[in-house]
């Protein structure tokens, strides 16, 4: 198992090693104690994993398939410095020298070596070609990406699947909400780029229907990448789907306002768990889940929220995740009274709900699940 402190502490002690190198000559003491505890470090760290592959992914430095959060001054000049030098990407292969490394750290603190000039054994870098396996998602593909067979007709099925659940018919409903959830588990693992292709879909007339096929993706997504047993992800995947039903019984007007909804209007719309979560328990499906996740996704980790309870037990890890990808997804969604949030955007605003409005371990996890799919390598 990597040691992700170990990792961590690669980029942490190549930052404070540039730092120092654009500051002091190269045989200043402060120089050389960084540089070799940084050499070190490297030298355990490869020797357990092999090449360590450092990306700049956004904002963040992504360290093998772990996004470093802790995005201090010093980090933040690491990544601007290393970017403005065209660099989105680096890979340390084990055997690195003290040398070699030196020179490059020099490189990064002053750019005076030209890297057409340079000879690297042990280091590579440049822009983002792989992380993991496959080739990441080029400026404006996403808006390109072809659509999979998988979503052809779907959405008319989920939008017919979910008014009849509402309405109390089980039965046939919940075989067709676990035949959708089975084909995109299938999807997912045969196309890197099904979730990006999903958050395409952005249906302006049927956002529950669209955000719910969404929802159910990036919880899968995220389920997947905790290693949970395909025969759980199923029902996971159908509790996600199922977490919006209870709009089902919210009037249209205040679900289509192209406005901002008034305090008397949000009331009823905060109704939408209770409701759902009501109609849930009515139905035998096999399972509680859809019901505690439908009723705990709008529940913060710090217990604000809705609906208010008095319990301080934490909530069901589904509904930690589910709650993450809902939110994702509606900054990511066109909405009639907001524009479409960028990845960027969208992170920088949920970032600031770590540990908050976000139970830390699991947006975390949710992070290496999104930048493995947008980097190819996570299906």
């Amino acid at each position: 198992m990597k040691d992700r402190q170990e990792l961590f502490g690669v980029i942490q002690d190549l930052a404070q090693a540039i730092q120092a190198a654009a500051i002091y000559p190269a045989h200043h003491q402060r120089v050389q104690q960084l540089l070799t505890r940084l050499h070190s470090r490297i030298g355990r760290v490869s020797a357990a994993v092999g090449t360590i592959h450092i990306g700049i992914i956004g904002d963040h430095f992504i360290i093998d398939e772990f996004p470093f959060l802790e995005m201090n001054p010093a980090m933040g000049k690491l990544l601007r410095d290393i970017r403005e030098k065209g660099i989105e990407k680096l890979s340390l292969r084990e055997g690195l020298t003290y040398g070699e490394l030196k020179r490059f750290v020099f490189f990064l603190a002053t750019g005076k070596e030209e890297a057409s000039g340079a000879k690297w054994e042990r280091i590579s870098y440049g822009n983002i070609q792989t992380i993991g396996k496959a080739d990441p998602l080029p400026e404006g593909f996403e808006r390109s990406l072809p659509r999979s067979g998988l979503l052809f007709g779907v959405t008319d099925t989920l939008k017919r699947l979910l008014h009849s659940l509402a309405g109390g018919e089980g039965g046939k409903s919940i075989s067709e909400a676990r035949d959708i959830v089975a084909s995109l588990m299938q999807g997912i693992r045969q196309d890197a780029f099904l979730i990006h292709r999903l958050m395409q879909l952005q249906s302006h007339d049927d956002y529950t229907v669209t955000h719910s096929l969404n929802v159910c993706a990036l919880v899968v997504g995220q389920a997947r990448m905790l290693g949970i047993p395909e025969e759980k992800i199923q029902e996971i995947g159908v509790a996600a789907m199922l977490h919006d039903i209870g709009k089902e019984m919210v009037p249209a007007e205040i679900l289509q306002k192209p406005g901002k909804i008034t305090a008397s209007e949000f009331a009823r719309m905060a109704e939408h768990p209770v409701l759902g979560a009501n109609a849930l328990r009515k139905l035998d499906h096999g399972s509680d889940l859809p019901m505690i996740v439908c009723f705990e996704h709008h529940i913060r980790y710090d217990r604000s929220g809705y609906p208010r309870t008095s319990s301080r037990e934490p909530l069901h890890p589904v509904s930690y995740m589910t709650q993450i990808a809902d939110v994702f997804d509606a900054l990511r969604t066109y909405r009639p009274y907001r524009k479409t949030l960028d990845m960027k955007t969208a992170l920088s605003i949920m970032d600031r709900g770590r540990g908050t409005e976000f139970e830390p371990t699991y947006y975390d996890n949710f992070l290496r699940m999104l930048f493995a799919d947008q980097a190819g390598a996570g299906a």
